[in-house]
């Protein structure tokens, strides 16, 4: 495994390869690769690893990050010879750790690193530039040292015809368990019109961080915001002889937790140790900032009420970019005036539907020149408009940080609510007009009611301000309800012949979303629209896409085979083995409109592997019927932290399994139970009418947070859902 080294994030999309920063790279590698080695801190000569960490599979014995950031004035000539001076920055990110390899499983992990050496995005006249360089060394038990040599053994990944480099990795030679790999990574960066990307300390880790420390240094003309969250080391101000900012902190003895993608229900901004912080070049004439922006300074723990104008000033820019949405409001225009012209008695809710699914179905699908803020400002006009009555609405997300913790405007989210309890956000899924991603349930949003917007003001909007308590969904809210049909060929008895409908309601969809098309999308809201030409008549009627029609009828066609696929990947992860043959499948409703919900899906298919020969008996294993569900592990058993599930929920099922002639069932008692604790429960039962056996079966969430001292409730759930999957039946041959 290839131990990866990321990109900060507002350089990710740089593409291009290039020689920059100097002429000399090597020589100035080499350079800094000596600066670090040389750096004066005693816990980097500590190679004993301490007792109590011999079973660890790494450690970290030592972790420090050196930031520095400053600003000066550059002159430059634009294309008309004038002229023009701009603030530009200079930053450098050196994090250097250093890691005992305990195991073969870690000597893997730390095998490789992989990074992007340089690259360069310019506009008119201006460029950002990054360069990584890395160094690495292995100390040996007996204290040698051995430097890796990253400038002639790494390699180049390329891709494409013209193989353009866009990685280059270094393998660890010699590297060995028990050994120490003491590595750096530094990122340098000449940013225009760019700040320096967020940074996130992290006061935890996968391995056990014995000494992490941070010290930053930034220019006297920059805007340092940040704060420290859920248990963080504060930091340290001071200055040094030329008035830079100096901002220090250390931790020893690092929380240890599983890696985040294995983990289950949580939301890391509000549970783990860490320090976010926003350097800022705000007197650069090129970043778009907002008038609200703060001047030079240090700025800890600023209240939410800042970057809320922060973010009205943004949503007010928008008010003034409309001169792109002539096409659209054409379109959008026209089905309004066709709908509410056949449909005149529309009530108020049902008018705020309307003009949100006219508008999101026309908008571009170009969100470098359609961004979010410009959808939720011009829904807005629409519904002054059209006499809706109306307030912006700005949250945060509860996988993100909390209200009175936020740390910029990026933080908060902006929708509209309507008539006092419709809520509207632009990046909606494949749900209906008005339904509330389950992130914003239960937060408390802040409202205020447009009456001017004032761009070139600190408070961006004018107008009454207030809060809405965003309802949290209950559990007859977000449905799973299968109804599976099972037939036990006689000729031919381990191959079940099953038909399977899903009916989904609120979060339940979100996991078959990906077995929709757009395609499908596009028509039924075309239905619930009224607009009566068909995409492939658009697309003949259309000059530019005419030519392509061809093209276009290919591309859908590969959907259609891309979603057998997932349908067949459904199947398999739903059993834990491929099905036999899936003989149909069809959506009855994709859940995206108000007056159809529900995500309806049936499947037919053949499945194996569930039913066993015992003499001239069959052993039927119903309980996994149900499909395959979470089985806690022993992290799990030891988790440490509270849960953030997306919404309480409900998984039902009810299955009819047809008893083949000559057959009678035995051990149907063990199908019943019942389970139950203040955070949900399992129950299963069963009927036997003739030849037809009824099982049923219920797993509920009944709460989206569990505290960690009730975490034991919902592992009590998920075991006794395990119990169940286990039962089996015995068919006996009469």
């Amino acid at each position: 495994m290839t131990k990866k080294i990321s990109i900060p994030v507002l350089l990710l999309f740089l593409l291009f390869s290039i020689n920059v920063l100097g002429n000399t790279p090597k020589t100035h590698a080499q350079t800094v690769r000596e600066m670090v080695w040389a750096w004066d801190k005693p816990e980097f000569r500590q190679y004993e690893l301490p007792a109590g960490y011999e079973n660890e599979s790494a450690v970290i014995l030592a972790r420090h990050q050196h930031i520095e950031a400053t600003s000066k004035n550059r002159f430059r000539m634009n294309a008309l010879l004038f002229g023009d001076i701009n603030r530009e920055l200079y930053y450098t990110n050196i994090d250097r750790q250093m890691v005992k390899i305990n195991d073969l499983l870690a000597l893997t992990e730390f095998s490789e690193l992989s990074f992007r050496e340089e690259a360069r995005i310019s506009g008119h006249m201006r460029s950002n530039k990054l360069r990584t360089i890395v160094g690495a060394r292995v100390i040996k038990p007996d204290g040698s040292v051995v430097e890796v040599a990253v400038d002639e053994e790494a390699i180049a990944l390329t891709e494409g015809r013209r193989e353009k480099e866009i990685m280059k990795k270094i393998a660890i030679p010699g590297l060995q368990v028990g050994d120490i790999l003491d590595y750096f990574v530094c990122d340098e960066m000449e940013l225009e019109t760019y700040n320096v990307p967020p940074e996130i300390f992290l006061f935890f880790g996968q391995y056990p961080i014995l000494k992490y420390s941070i010290h930053c240094e930034f220019g006297n003309k920059l805007t340092v915001e940040y704060r420290s969250l859920n248990g963080a080391p504060e930091m340290r101000q001071s200055s040094d002889a030329d008035s830079n900012y100096i901002l220090d902190t250390e931790a020893e003895n690092l929380m240890k937790v599983p890696a985040l993608d294995e983990t289950r229900w949580i939301s890391p901004y509000r549970t783990f140790p860490m320090i976010r912080m926003y350097v800022l070049n705000n007197a650069s004439k090129l970043i778009l900032k907002s008038p609200n922006a703060r001047q030079s300074g240090v700025y800890e723990n600023l209240p939410y009420e800042e970057y809320l104008k922060d973010a009205k000033t943004f949503l007010a820019t928008q008010e003034k970019q409309m001169l792109w949405m002539k096409e659209t409001d054409k379109k959008v225009k026209k089905t309004l005036s066709e709908f509410i012209n056949n449909n005149p008695s529309m009530s108020d809710e049902e008018k705020a539907i309307l003009l949100y699914e006219a508008l999101f179905y026309h908008w571009p699908n170009d969100y470098a020149n359609y961004a979010g803020l410009k959808f939720v400002v011009r829904l807005q006009q629409l519904f002054k408009e059209y006499n809706v009555r109306h307030k912006f609405l700005l949250v945060t997300s509860k996988f993100g940080p909390r209200k009175e913790e936020v740390v910029s405007d990026d933080d908060i989210i902006t929708g509209l609510l309507a008539n006092d309890h419709q809520l509207f956000f632009f990046r909606n899924g494949y749900r209906y007009a008005g339904e509330v991603p389950p992130a914003y349930q239960g937060e408390t949003a802040s409202t205020i009611e447009v009456v001017k917007y004032a761009a070139n003001k600190k408070y961006g909007i004018e107008g009454s301000e207030g809060q809405y308590e965003i309802p949290e969904s209950k559990v007859d809210d977000n449905l799973l309800t299968s109804r599976i049909e099972v037939t036990i060929p006689v000729d031919n008895p381990s191959h079940l012949d099953v038909k399977r409908n899903l009916r989904c309601t609120g979060n339940m969809k979100e996991d078959y979303w990906q077995l929709l098309l757009y395609e499908d999308w596009d028509k039924e809201m075309r239905e619930k629209l009224g607009i009566r030409q068909t995409l492939m008549e658009e697309w003949q009627e259309n000059k530019s896409t005419r030519k392509r029609i061809d093209e276009y009828a290919s591309v859908l066609e590969s959907h259609k085979k891309e979603q057998e696929e997932n349908v067949e990947l459904e199947l398999t992860v739903y059993h834990g083995q491929k099905p036999e043959k899936i003989t149909d499948y069809s959506f009855n409703s994709m859940g995206i409109t108000t007056d159809r919900p529900a995500l309806d899906y049936t499947v037919s298919y053949t499945v194996d592997g569930l039913v066993k020969n015992a003499g001239n008996n069959l052993i039927l294993e119903v309980g996994r019927l149900i499909g395959q569900h979470w089985e806690p592990t022993e992290r799990d058993e030891q988790r440490t932290i509270e849960a953030y599930l997306p919404t309480a929920m409900s998984l039902n099922y009810d299955i009819e399994i047809e008893i083949p002639e000559g057959y009678t069932v035995d051990g149907l008692d063990a199908l019943s139970s019942d389970y139950s604790n203040d955070y949900g429960g399992f129950s299963s039962d069963y009927k036997l009418e003739g030849n037809k056996l009824f099982i049923s079966a219920s797993k509920t969430y009944g709460k989206s947070y569990i505290p960690l001292e009730r975490w034991n409730e919902i592992l009590l759930i998920a075991k006794k859902t395990n119990d169940f999957q286990a039962k089996t039946v015995i068919l006996k041959k009469i």
